[in-house]
């Protein structure tokens, strides 16, 4: 491979590491910070403050980085695909999806209740419950993704991977 041809390359599999870097720091600080006090901590006057912003501009912000990054796990299943290491753009196939379905399939459904406006204290606490369940099925599926990637470098800095052989 031509040295130019590999920097993009690495550039591309950068990307993927970017994104998983993005996605374990946001879903790890919203299960170590944020969701043990959610419960106790958000009623009726302030929940929607305290999510519907932060929602809104990461859906914005990972509705651009998604595709792209869809599109970079194409490229390192091409690139990767005569070598010992093609699962992990494999296994990143499901470890991107899954997240996503949750999310628009669910998790969307809760933010548009929470839109709309909760009234009742005991509706929201069931909201927010089952909000946090999703998110944190979403966060132990994106620190194993995160941690196929760091593999996937630790490995490709070993000597027998750096030819891309088989």
């Amino acid at each position: 491979m031509s040295p130019l041809k590999q920097t993009l390359v690495d550039i591309n599999n950068a990307y993927i590491f970017f994104c998983s870097s993005i996605y374990l720091g946001m879903f790890w600080s919203l299960h170590l910070f944020w969701f043990p006090n959610y419960p106790s901590t958000l009623n009726l006057e302030n929940y929607y403050d305290a999510i519907i912003p932060q929602t809104t501009l990461a859906t914005k912000f990972f509705f651009i980085t998604i595709p792209i990054m869809a599109v970079a796990i194409v490229i390192m299943l091409i690139t990767e695909w005569k070598t010992k290491l093609k699962w992990v753009p494999i296994l990143w196939a499901p470890g991107l999806l899954i997240p996503v379905v949750i999310q628009q399939a669910y998790i969307e459904t809760i933010n548009n209740e929470f839109i709309d406006g909760v009234t009742d204290e005991a509706r929201l606490q069931e909201l927010l419950q089952e909000w946090m369940y999703l998110n944190d099925l979403r966060w132990i599926i994106l620190s194993i993704m995160w941690g196929v990637t760091m593999y996937f470098f630790i490995a490709k800095a070993k000597p027998r991977y750096s030819k891309n052989q088989t």
